[in-house]
Order: structure tokens, then C-alpha cells, then sequence
């Protein structure tokens, strides 16, 4: 394998690491320092066992540390600059005021051909999905 391809796949590697939302989570509130996993679990609002799962493969691609205090374990970033590559990456996310128009378009013109009630706006059927209930 060429040192290029052997790069990539490592690259992919931890990309793929990093694709679960949760995990991106743990390294963003782990930017400011130690944390320990009840800390966690309070941020993140799941289970215990949950946030030990993410950070036992966080721990396993060596993106994190811990460190025992005691009964207690705190985790650390191992590369606290990890965070803001993935601020950076955050533009790359936002879609451009013309990918923005032309899916309201396309949209709006499925809304109206799949449509069985006749023409639906895309506000409307937003209304229609997420109701507001009376008190």
C-alpha cells in the first residue's frame, strides 16, 4: 500500500470515528478540560452506559485520555486542537442561499404533484407535521 493510500484510509478511519453526532458532542464539551462520564451524561442527556460506549472508542483511536482521580475517571482530548478543526468544518455545512432556493423549489413542485389534498405549500405542510397543541 502507497503512503498516500495508506494516509487516506487512516484518515477515513477517523473520520469515521467522528461520524456520530454523540461523539462529536464529547469532543466539543471536552474542549474546555476534563470531564468525567456523569459530567457527560448530564450534557449530553443519555445513559451512562451510552456516553462509556462513545468513549471507549474515542479512548480506543487514541482521541481521548483519561486520567483517575480516585474512584473517579475524567477524560481528556488527547489533541485538544481537534476542536477547532470542527468548527472550522462548520461553513462547509450550511448550505449557499441558491442550494437554499432551489430545494424550496423542488419542494414546492413535489409537494404539488404528490399531493392528494391538492396544492400544499412547503410552510403549510411544515404546519401540518409539527402542529401546535392548545394548552
Amino acid at each position: 500500500m502507497s503512503h498516500r493510500a495508506f494516509i487516506a484510509q487512516q484518515l477515513a478511519d477517523l473520520f469515521a470515528v467522528l461520524s456520530h453526532p454523540v461523539r462529536i458532542r464529547i469532543v466539543v464539551e471536552l474542549r474546555s478540560g476534563e470531564l468525567c462520564v456523569s459530567a457527560l451524561q448530564e450534557r449530553l442527556a443519555i445513559s451512562h452506559s451510552a456516553v462509556s460506549q462513545h468513549l471507549a472508542l474515542l479512548k480506543s483511536h487514541r482521541l481521548i485520555r483519561e486520567n483517575k482521580k480516585g474512584r473517579h475517571v475524567f477524560y481528556r482530548l488527547a489533541m485538544p486542537d481537534m476542536t477547532a478543526w470542527i468548527v472550522e468544518a462548520i461553513p462547509f455545512i450550511v448550505p449557499d442561499d441558491a442550494d437554499i432556493d432551489q430545494l424550496k423549489s423542488a419542494a414546492e413542485h413535489a409537494l404539488g404533484e404528490w399531493s392528494d389534498c391538492g396544492a400544499v405549500s412547503v410552510k403549510d405542510s411544515r404546519d401540518y407535521k409539527n402542529p401546535v397543541m392548545p394548552d
